[in-house]
């Protein structure tokens, strides 16, 4: 007969043998990946006659009102050019946006705020824009609203000729300054309907604010 020290070393080692079968499944054991936030963001232009340069969507600062515009600022602002403010999870339009049209861009990003800028490109220098919106509250499916105003960049003398307006091909960016150089609300164009003799401008370019409608919707 099996002496019961022999039988309580034989359970013993049997409970650790099954112990040690039944340890942690790999297969199971999977810590799922961090999930970067997506959002997509629809853009309507609300003017009558502004066709809009490419939208800049970004997760840095891009203008601060009453202060000097950076060189990128200038360069979106009188030329409709944004390449100098994408940053490395920004994202731009892919074209003109068109009086009365919309488009919808994606952008994926941690960060929690949001900025937005385009060139109304019948003007010298005027954008519309938004710094910094926060979108740290928006959970999944969930959208917020927001309109853009429109800015004078303050680097370029309003004088909407046809030798300075983008959107007659001449000129857009030009590296000198000749207005307040800071950031302010834009007065509106004058136009030469309006009695602004060397305007290239008519009536159908004027706007009001807000001249753009933002839908951003957090989708994962």
């Amino acid at each position: 007969m099996m002496k019961i020290s022999n039988i309580a070393s034989a359970f013993l080692l049997g409970a650790v043998v099954a112990f040690s079968g039944c340890g942690s499944d790999d297969s199971n054991d999977v810590t799922s990946p961090a999930v970067t936030p997506t959002y997509s963001v629809k853009v309507t232009n609300l003017t009558a006659g502004q066709p809009m340069s490419p939208v800049l969507v970004s997760t840095s600062s891009v203008f601060s009102v009453g202060e000097s515009a950076s060189l990128g600022l200038e360069k979106l602002a009188e030329g409709g050019d944004n390449s100098e403010l994408l940053d490395s999870s920004g994202v731009s339009g892919a074209g003109l946006l068109a009086p009365g049209a919309s488009e919808t861009l994606t952008i994926e990003t941690s960060k929690k705020s949001l900025s937005l800028a385009t060139m109304l490109v019948k003007t010298n220098d005027a954008f519309a824009g938004i710094n910094a919106y926060d979108i740290s509250d928006l959970a999944v499916g969930a959208s917020s609203v927001v309109y853009l105003n429109v800015y004078d960049a303050g680097t370029e003398a309003n004088s909407e000729t046809n030798t300075t307006v983008a959107a007659f091909g001449v000129e857009g960016f030009n590296a000198t300054r000749d207005d307040s150089d800071r950031v302010t609300v834009h007065a509106g164009v004058i136009t030469k309907d309006d009695g602004l003799a060397t305007s290239a401008l008519t009536a159908m370019e004027k706007f009001n604010n807000p001249a753009v409608a933002v839908t951003i919707t957090r989708t994962k």
